[in-house]
């Protein structure tokens, strides 16, 4: 009877830590999807620029490092900066923006 008990905690024991490690992969696997490179998050980041024609006339460059974006180039007023950074906060996998647009002379 001992050994028939054993037996049943054991493979009790193996299904509970086989569906942990089933769950772990499938969430690495997860975010390894869902995370997009950094030359990928800039390219989605102009795209979405670019859909304003505003600010596709301003031909901004965008650059990103650890999901971190930064948008440089010319402004003819402020409410461009702030539609450029409203815009690239919105798009997936974007954690921050840095924007370095400046007023052009």
């Amino acid at each position: 009877m001992k050994h028939l008990a054993s037996r049943t905690l054991l493979l009790a024991a193996l299904a509970v830590s086989g569906t942990f490690a089933v769950q772990a992969a499938y969430a690495d696997a997860a975010a390894a999807v869902a995370a997009p490179t950094d030359a990928e998050l800039a390219a989605s980041v102009k795209q979405a620029l670019d859909a304003d024609q505003e600010l596709k006339a301003l031909d901004l460059k965008v650059s990103s490092s650890k999901a971190e974006v930064t948008i440089e180039g010319p402004m003819t007023d402020d409410q461009q900066m702030f539609k450029a950074g409203q815009i690239a906060e919105k798009v997936p996998g974007v954690k921050f923006v840095i924007n370095k647009m400046e007023q052009k002379s």
